[in-house]
């Protein structure tokens, strides 16, 4: 089939599965077809980059602005954009040009300012006018990640913007932000929001300006004391996501049940105890009093090595939340094979597990331990084996493909992806041509070395 004949209403759903821009880009140069199938798609999201073409070579902006201007009629299928405040320090003059082709997008929903200048407020200049072209455009999601806060004149600005239904403020210094004297204007529309920065800002502050805000289906605090996250959950109904923090804050004032039932929670913590903080885990089961928690994700770190989840907790969190949860995050705390059975056991509907095993034998007490998984698709794990506490000099990891091979084909298995530390198995079923023209299916486990952060 030719690129021409491809029908054009699924062209666009074809070339969205493109994540590098220049695949995009090569699409655009093929034929009149994919150039009106890709050209939306590349013009969608913008953002500046800061370049150096040799190592010592002075940094240069590459921004989309020029080509707006250039052809304008490309703005309408601008929906989000970011600017950083770099360019007002290393071209200053390319500024105006941003700030006219922004006000081209006449199709804006979301706007990203980002800062890393210790001294956010010498560019405050810049956010400001970017603040009046967006205000005038209704934009409905917007981020400001300012390391160095921003100052009186922008959150004045700021104050005045309605009908936002996304907002993210991050700061490392400055006064902090958390929509005190604003939120009263958005509790009509805002149903996301990240708070930054909350250290320091009394409870009952936060408490307040959370209360505005009755829509919010998702939320994100940074470094906001824990004893006030239970009372945040009574008076938000409709929030299905959390990402906080555990600081312990001494006592816990408020006892009542919280009226959000929770589908994703995302808990940060530290503690100079292997066993974690101290009420952690009580607290955890206190933000979830029914049936609702999908998705569990703990970052749990210990000065004094790998911190450990106690295999009580998940079997009180079983009374409540054994039917429901489903995807398992816990890479930052040690696991046993048997705690790994039990979480199984406990959750029967789990389809992503990520953990890390203090300890393992061999691929077959692995197998083992997931016997009772009917629903896995997808096993993440970071461990230690055997091998390398016996004295070896290198350490052979003793699972292959044959072994994931054998994981994923066991009788009423959906597991496809095996992770084991930094080695990637993914299994797919593949049609096979045989030497007589007909065709076979075979299943095939595919192997791949991958980044951390991809994992």
């Amino acid at each position: 089939m030719r690129p021409e004949d491809i029908p054009l209403d699924i062209l666009p759903l074809i070339l969205e599965h493109l994540s590098d821009r220049r695949d995009l880009h090569n699409c655009a140069r093929l034929c009149k077809s994919f150039n009106r199938a890709a050209t939306p798609i590349l013009y969608r999201t913008l953002d500046s980059r800061i370049v150096r073409t040799r190592k010592y070579a002075p940094a240069a902006v590459l921004h989309p602005a020029r080509t707006l201007l250039q052809k304008p009629h490309y703005a309408k299928y601008v929906r989000k954009v970011t600017e950083t405040g770099a360019v007002g320090i290393i071209e200053p003059e390319a500024i105006l040009d941003c700030q006219r082709a922004l006000r081209l997008c006449i199709n804006l929903e979301t706007f990203k300012w980002s800062d890393d200048s210790s001294d956010g407020s010498c560019q405050d200049h810049i956010l400001l006018e970017f603040l009046k072209v967006i205000q005038i455009l209704r934009v409905k999601q917007l981020t400001i990640r300012a390391y160095g806060g921003v100052s009186d004149q922008v959150w004045a600005k700021l104050k005045e913007f309605t009908g936002l239904s996304a907002v993210s403020l991050w700061c490392m210094e400055g006064q902090p932000r958390i929509m005190q004297g604003w939120s009263e204007r958005l509790g009509d529309t805002l149903t996301h929001l990240e708070l930054g920065r909350c250290a320091g800002v009394p409870p009952s502050i936060i408490v307040s300006v959370l209360s505005y805000l009755p829509r919010l289906e998702s939320l994100r605090l940074k470094g906001a004391p824990s004893n006030a996250i239970l009372e945040i959950l009574t008076i938000l109904p409709n929030l299905v996501t959390l990402d906080t923090e555990y600081l312990e804050s001494g006592v816990m004032r408020y006892t009542d049940k919280p009226v959000a039932s929770i589908r994703e929670l995302t808990v940060r913590t530290s503690s100079v105890d292997v066993q974690g903080p101290v009420q952690l885990w009580t607290w955890l089961l206190r933000l979830l009093p029914r049936p609702s928690l999908e998705c569990f994700t703990l970052n749990a770190f210990s000065t004094q090595g790998e911190a450990t989840c106690p295999r009580q907790v998940l079997i009180e969190l079983a009374k409540t939340q054994t039917d429901t949860l489903r995807h398992v995050y816990i890479d930052s705390v040690q696991m046993t094979l048997d705690d790994v059975t039990c979480l199984l056991m406990k959750f029967p509907n789990i389809e992503t597990l990520s953990c890390s095993l203090a300890l393992c034998q061999s691929p077959k007490v692995i197998e083992e331990a997931i016997a009772s998984a009917q629903y896995l698709r997808i096993l993440r794990l970071q461990t230690s084996w055997v091998a390398f506490h016996n004295g070896l000099d290198r350490c052979v990891i003793p699972f292959g493909t044959e072994d994931a091979r054998k994981m994923m084909l066991r009788k009423d298995s959906q597991l496809r992806v095996i992770s084991v530390g930094k080695v990637l198995y993914t299994g797919v079923w593949v049609r096979r041509e045989l030497e007589d023209g007909s065709e076979q299916l075979g299943f095939e486990v595919l192997r791949d070395v991958v980044h951390d952060s991809w994992l």
